[in-house]
């Protein structure tokens, strides 16, 4: 494994970057980054019904798509991101949850600190079951990306105004908001230390953790090659936002796995058009199992019968066939449009 040095806290350099890493370099790697103020959208949402476009507009912060599934996080100058990338068929990924093994050595590193954190839910670190870290994951052949955030000292009143509250994620708990359910890290340090020292000590940490002997740091050529994969990609309007939905139909329902967004479009009983967005995760384009889904009727025999031969786990982890035909089913009219 390699320590990749990145300084940039340009959230689209920092984007293409992990794309650019994860493709040209066979080494295992271990990343630390910061963004300025941003919105980081998970590759499966509908970025509109995320973010609050009014307030990020006025307040100069940046919306960029993930390569991974997940839910939106907000990032800020306080934030600190991690990644790992690793090979699929090495001993640390044959693990039955991969994002508890990826996400542990940094809750060591919190509690050699002193700080009591945990892995808790499908992929989030907290302290007091309060949120510091979101965590996400991007399979590429026999590549895997692993990445989080880290609240430090992060903005949480920007971070709850720069993201829409979907009532929907609180079902069945106490919590009722995004800020009530997140923390920063900073409160619970015995030893004070700034966002960059905290940064560098967790850096320490899994450097030693890992026995990583290799530091690398980007020339000039991995540069403008970063940089050319985000302009043709991270900066693009058709990345971040793509098309908004505008049919006919739609569901909003909570599972397990995560929220998911139906929207159809249904004529004389056929499915003409449908967009599946949320914060679930997958290892196949969910744009192809829409591709499959267009020209169906809309009935649960046919919709049987095209899914029957689909692994629908690979498109959407965690959630059965019956499921997903119950709710495709299960639509009301959109009156946004």
């Amino acid at each position: 494994m390699i320590y990749v040095i990145n300084n940039s806290n340009n959230p689209f350099f920092n984007h293409a970057a992990e794309e650019y890493l994860m493709k040209n370099f066979d080494e295992e790697i271990f990343m630390l980054w910061i963004n300025v103020p941003s919105i980081l959208i998970g590759k499966n949402q509908n970025t509109l019904s995320e973010i609050n476009l009014d307030y990020i507009n006025k307040n100069n912060i940046f919306v960029v798509r993930r390569l991974s599934g997940g839910g939106a996080v907000y990032n800020d100058l306080d934030n600190i991101n991690f990644t790992f990338i690793a090979h699929r068929n090495s001993s640390y990924t044959k693990t039955e949850n991969k994002f508890e093994k990826f996400a542990l050595p940094i809750i060591n590193a919190l509690k050699s600190l002193g700080i009591n954190a945990k892995f808790t839910g499908r992929n989030d670190i907290t302290i007091d079951n309060k949120k510091i870290s979101g965590n996400a994951q991007y399979l590429l052949k026999n590549k895997i990306l692993h990445h989080g955030t880290l609240l430090y000292n992060c903005d949480i009143e920007k971070l709850s105004s720069a993201l829409k509250n979907k009532n929907i994620k609180f079902v069945d708990k106490s919590i009722k908001s995004i800020s009530s359910r997140v923390t920063n890290i900073a409160p619970y340090m015995k030893n004070k230390m700034t966002t960059q020292e905290f940064k560098n000590y967790l850096k320490t940490y899994i450097i030693k953790t890992y026995n990583i002997e290799k530091i690398y740091k980007f020339n000039n050529k991995d540069i403008e090659k970063i940089n050319k994969i985000s302009k043709k990609k991270f900066e693009t309007w058709e990345w971040n936002y793509g098309k908004s939905p505008n049919y006919k139909y739609k569901n909003l329902v909570k599972y397990p796995s995560g929220i998911i967004e139906y929207h159809l479009n249904v004529k004389n009983g056929i499915i003409t058009n449908i967009s599946i967005y949320g914060d679930f995760f997958g290892e196949k384009n969910i744009k192809e199992l829409e591709l499959k889904l267009i020209g169906a009727k809309h009935n649960v025999k046919d919709l049987k019968y095209i899914l029957n031969n689909i692994d629908l786990h690979k498109y959407i982890q965690g959630l059965s066939t019956n499921n997903f035909i119950k709710d495709l089913m299960n639509i009301t009219p959109n009156t946004e449009g």
